[in-house]
């Protein structure tokens, strides 16, 4: 199914189960799920069965997490049995119960995504380059660090699920995801900006800004970094649209130390607040 599993990336399929954008699943060269495949909770449930994979999912947790607003005191099994099976069929077309389901599996009434299957995704593969970028940065391998960063970072084409960004089942794998893709960006830029590479390093922290306009240790780095490259009037701009945006947003003001910075940007004072040495 959805794709062999790899261990390099040049043997990683060129057509994994992609969680960065709309949902695409493969079983083999074939098109298993993409924008045409209409059943949304059956997409849901590979989804959740996958990003869980290595525990068994209660049928009641199914239900309660893809079917929230059912009367839970008359649970309709029906329902999630009915989905498992179309995905079960969307996956596994020509396998049956007396075959054997190979990749969703049931036991005692919980389901179970088979991970010891040939399997892999495009959030798989940007876990495992960050793991390989934090491994070389503790090895003080600066270089080999800014080469998994950036594999990560082609494999993140957009967002990831997108299309369940309002399901309370995907917010915190959605919301780890983005904590790690934002701080990854931060480390990249800092080993960039510690190489005098100031014009990588703000390309980065203007994507992580553009993610969260209101995440100040991005914008404390990027005010750095332009400061260096000797664009004082955007780094003092930069600071003027967080400052207006806590306020208008969340009625805040900037972190002191952000506010430092920027009294030091503004002297043009480089023996002042340094935001990433």
């Amino acid at each position: 199914m959805l794709i062999s599993q790899a261990t390099t990336p040049a043997a990683v399929s060129s057509e994994p189960m992609l969680l960065f954008g709309p949902l695409r699943a493969y079983v083999g060269d074939e098109v298993a799920m993409d924008d045409c495949f209409t059943r949304r909770k059956a997409k849901a449930l590979l989804v959740l069965l996958y990003l869980e994979r290595g525990r068994y999912i209660s049928r009641d947790e199914l239900l309660e997490k893809l079917w929230p607003n059912l009367d839970t005191l008359r649970p309709d099994s029906g329902r999630l049995k009915q989905t498992v099976l179309v995905l079960r069929r969307a996956l596994e077309g020509g396998s049956s119960r007396r075959t054997g389901w190979r990749y969703i599996v049931e036991r005692d009434g919980a389901y179970f995504f088979n991970a010891q299957m040939p399997h892999h995704s495009d959030l798989e593969e940007f876990e495992r380059q960050l793991r390989l970028a934090h491994s070389s940065r503790q090895r003080g391998d600066a270089e080999g660090a800014i080469a998994h960063f950036h594999r990560a970072f082609a494999l993140r084409r957009t967002e990831l699920l997108p299309e369940f960004r309002y399901d309370d089942w995907a917010a915190s794998h959605i919301l780890a995801e983005r904590e790690a893709y934002l701080q990854a960006l931060e480390e990249a830029a800092r080993l960039h900006g510690a190489r005098g590479e100031y014009i990588r390093a703000v390309e980065l922290l203007r994507r992580a800004v553009r993610e969260d306009a209101l995440r100040e240790s991005s914008v404390m780095q990027l005010m750095e970094w332009l400061w260096r490259n000797g664009d004082q009037a955007e780094a003092v701009r930069v600071y003027a649209r967080l400052r207006d945006q806590l306020a208008s947003r969340l009625q805040l003001e900037p972190d002191p130390r952000v506010t430092e910075l920027y009294h030091a940007i503004r002297r043009d004072d480089r023996n002042g607040l340094s935001a990433v040495s």
